[in-house]
């Protein structure tokens, strides 16, 4: 390989997937997926992943599922760096450390349509902003600006937003899940340890006082079973308030897109649940919402995509 490749890497609690970018597109054939438990910090992964490929690079995009400042500390791994002492380490010209889901909002103008599914009507004001929010291990929120020949990303923590309750059953639901917590924001219900608390509190209301992996939750209601199915119907209608709501306060006209590695378990079932319903319920805002479309992002690698797109962007 040539030396005007540059290394790119999806990092999270579990898995670190590295991958070389060429003139910041991402090389798919140079995608491998390392376990961060089995190296002592990034430097130990990034130099085996280099090794493994024959190359050597003199520039590095990251994207962290973390707060992202000088001093790096994963959330839910044990790796932990200082950007600065890192670069001299793996002795790079160019070290840019940025979060997930601004990879992911990043990744956004290099989809293609295959690699959307669209949910509903609407369609996209062009250099509008455009919205993305994913339930996954949390529940990440990001925009999308058009700022002249670059992407602007708008990183955000909209997950920890309060919850806001609208129908009878959101209420209930929203008692019993106060009994563990006072305060009770998007993520606690829209991830993948959401939708277990979810299902607890839609079980205790059915009279029983069952618990569910999450897997397990979607396997049992495509199979059909009444709980289950109630909990992901309301899991993807609570979903669509939340975007609704994140779409109202940033005028995401461009667009509003789904990710995260929860939807994609069962996109049928989401494309005709009350989603986009409750996307577009509202008081004043009906025709507004009505216009932005929402689709489901389903490509394979939209963090390595969103990495490579950063490299040489001066926003970012």
């Amino acid at each position: 390989m040539m030396k005007d490749y540059a290394l790119v890497a999806d990092i999270g609690g579990t898995n670190a997937r590295f991958a070389l970018s060429h003139n910041d597109v991402l090389d798919s054939n140079s995608i491998q997926v390392l376990a961060c438990d089995d190296y002592e910090n990034l430097d130990a992964a990034f130099s085996a992943y280099l090794k493994a490929q024959n190359i050597t690079v003199d520039e590095a995009c990251l994207a962290l599922a973390c707060p992202i400042s000088e001093d790096i500390s994963m959330t839910n791994n044990h790796w932990a760096f200082n950007c600065q002492s890192m670069q001299e380490k793996l002795g790079l010209e160019s070290f840019k450390v940025i979060n997930d889901f601004t990879a992911q909002a990043l990744a956004l103008p290099a989809l293609k349509d295959n690699e959307l599914i669209k949910v509903g009507r609407g369609e996209s004001l062009q250099h509008a902003t455009r919205l993305i929010i994913g339930p996954g291990t949390g529940l990440g929120v990001a925009g999308l600006k058009e700022v002249g020949e670059h992407w602007l990303p708008l990183p955000g923590e909209g997950g920890h937003a309060a919850l806001s309750a609208v129908s009878d059953l959101d209420i209930a639901v929203l008692q019993e899940l106060r009994k563990a917590s006072d305060f009770i924001y998007w993520e606690s219900i829209l991830c993948g340890s959401g939708l277990e608390s979810l299902y607890r509190a839609h079980s205790v209301l059915a009279g029983d006082n069952n618990t569910l992996r999450d897997f397990e939750i979607t396997r049992q209601a495509l199979a059909g079973e009444k709980v289950a199915e109630q909990t992901l119907e309301h899991f993807c209608e609570l979903l669509g308030r939340a975007a609704s709501n994140a779409a109202l306060t940033l005028g995401a006209r461009g667009g509003v897109y789904i990710a995260g590695g929860i939807i994609p378990r069962f996109t049928e079932f989401f494309a005709e649940s009350k989603f986009r319903e409750a996307f577009e319920t509202n008081v004043k805002m009906v025709d507004y919402l009505q216009q932005i479309p929402t689709y489901l992002v389903v490509a394979e690698n939209p963090g390595l995509i969103g990495a490579s797109g950063a490299l040489h962007n001066p926003l970012v």
